[in-house]
């Protein structure tokens, strides 16, 4: 993978041009799991090589939503309903 620095980063995330101008289309999980997925381009001026991929797991009531840039792997994700893992395995949301 290759590296991505944190200036980088945030000149992508903070570049307004950004957007997804097709509908969302949700499929079954191709492993038969009781979750529902997507998979969506992302725009921009930049050309930046970008796509969300979205997961909902009715039986867990818990989503995800990740930011993937091609080069470089997950850059961003939002949790819900779910606790999860940072890169330095710093453990957030729900703690027991």
């Amino acid at each position: 993978m290759a590296v991505f620095s944190q200036n980088e980063f945030e000149t992508l995330l903070d570049d307004p041009s950004k957007n997804i101008g097709d509908d969302v289309q949700w499929t079954d999980d191709e492993d038969h799991s009781p979750t529902v997925e997507f998979r969506i381009e992302v725009h921009s001026t930049a050309g930046y090589p970008l796509f969300v991929r979205g997961s909902y797991n009715f039986l867990a009531n818990a989503a995800a939503f990740a930011l993937i840039h091609r080069g470089v792997g997950r850059i961003y994700c939002l949790c819900v309903g779910k606790d999860h893992h940072n890169p330095t395995c710093q453990a957030h949301g729900r703690q027991a």
